[in-house]
Order: structure tokens, then sequence, then C-alpha cells
């Protein structure tokens, strides 16, 4: 796994590092270490994290670069993944001064729009990475985010919760109206478009030889993760963003930016 893990010298972008080091470490592939300066004041603080985040990883990774753009963050950090093509970006959600920097909102919020690679938020100050939580609509992109999710479990060996929020009625012939009040297991054994995808959920994570399970919760969308993400003290969450029809970036739904912004913890991205 290709990673880029980036920095702007601040406490948050520190935590990102950390946190990215225990998937970096695991996947001993190529990583770049890219900081991002602004301002020239910034540079020796920037070096001496790059420095220290180098040498804590050259014992379990191949190889690792380090790499220094001037200019504004989101911009500097879209232009490295769109020339070097990695598999992972890994961001903090704030930096030291003001919305300019590593802010959501600005450069977390805009690089989960527009950025080619699956991107790592990092917020908070998790120092494991046991237990994810993959959010899924139900419908077959989700199975892209439960497979990259998969990829970092086996890695990590973390466990995985799949996800599914029942707030409405399917839009399927198949679907029946006990369908909202059925347990998890009543409805992976039906033969609803929402059980045949966590179904295929559950057959990727046995793929990756991942632990894991579906669950399925009743209410409205955005209440029921924020409930699931504190009751299971989940290490990471998982969401997907959808390609824009006719343009060039993708689009985050109502549910995946308010996660991104109301967090307290890492969100994984993917496109």
């Amino acid at each position: 796994m290709k990673i880029l893990m980036c920095t702007d010298g601040s406490s948050h972008a520190a935590e990102a590092l950390r946190f990215g080091a225990l998937i970096a470490r695991e996947a001993r592939g190529p990583v770049t270490l890219l900081g991002v300066i602004e301002n020239s004041g910034d540079e020796r603080k920037v070096d001496r994290m790059l420095e220290r985040t180098s040498n804590a990883l050259c014992e379990y990774v191949p190889e690792v670069k380090t790499k220094i753009r001037h200019g504004h963050a989101a911009e500097e950090i879209l232009k490295e993944t769109e020339e070097k093509g990695y598999e992972l970006v890994i961001v903090g959600s704030r930096g030291r001064r003001g919305i300019t920097r590593f802010l959501l909102g600005s450069t977390a919020a805009r690089l989960a729009r527009y950025c080619q690679a699956p991107v790592l938020i990092v917020k908070g100050n998790r120092r494991n990475l046991t237990k994810i939580l993959v959010c899924t609509e139900g419908a077959k992109p989700g199975e892209k985010d439960t497979e990259l999710a998969s990829r970092l479990a086996a890695l990590t060996g973390a466990s995985i919760t799949v996800l599914h929020v029942m707030s409405q009625l399917p839009l399927t012939s198949e679907a029946r109206l006990s369908d909202l009040e059925e347990s998890t297991e009543v409805l992976l054994e039906s033969d609803a478009r929402e059980a045949v995808h966590l179904r295929k959920d559950l057959r990727i994570l046995e793929g990756f030889g991942v632990e894991g399970q579906a669950k399925v919760r009743h209410g409205l969308v955005m209440d029921e993760i924020v409930a699931e993400v504190q009751e299971g003290d989940y290490d990471l969450i998982v969401i997907g963003a959808h390609i824009a029809s006719g343009l060039q970036h993708f689009m985050l739904s109502d549910t995946t930016e308010q996660i991104v912004l109301g967090s307290d913890r890492p969100v994984l991205v993917v496109r």
C-alpha cells in the first residue's frame, strides 16, 4: 500500500502521523512524508516532525521518503496525490493557526471532496486501531468501503462492524414493511436488497480473513451512526464518497459530511 502522510508541523498533524504509523508499520509499503509550509517560520518545526517520523518508521518500512512543498495545504496535497498515485492519504483535522491550515471545512474536507485517493482524516488521539466501523448505504458502492477497511483490518488485526441504518422503507419490491423492525439476524436471512449487500460485505471480510459482523439499526441515519460509534468505541469510521456525474470530483453526502465534520475520531473517506 503506497501511503502519503501529511504534516504542517502542528500537534494535530503529529497525531495524524502517529495514527498513520499504526497502518504504515504493518503495510510495509512505500511511505512518503509530506511537509506543507505556508509560512517560512514553520520550516524548522516541519523538518523536525518529518525527521522524527521518518526515523520511527525506518525500522518497519522498507522505503520512506520525505518531501517539502510550499503553498496552500490542500492544493499542494492534491498536486502530490495527482502526480504520484497514492493508495491512502493521511492528514490531521486541524492546524495551529486559523482556518487556512489543516482545519475541517478547509483542507481536510476539501481533500475528502477532491482527492483521487481515499483520505484518512485523523481527529482525537486514538492510540490503537482495533475496531473499525464501516457505514454502508446498502448498495454496491459500499463494497469498496468494506474492501479497503478489510485491507486495513487484515494488516492491523482489527475487527470490523458493517453498519446499515434503516431509516425508511427500501425502494425494492422484495422489501417488506416488517423489515424495519426485524433484527439483524432475521434481516440477513431475507431477500431484501440490504440483506444481499450485507451478506456480500461479510464475504469480503471472510476473504481477507478478518473478524467481523453486520449490524442493522433503525432510526435517523446520523443519530444511529453516532450512537453506534459511542457504544462500540470504534477507533476508525469508514464511509464513502460518490462520483459526481459530469464532474471531476466526488460529492459528499449529507451524512458523510456530518461525520467528517462532527466525529471525534478518525474518519476514512473512500471514493
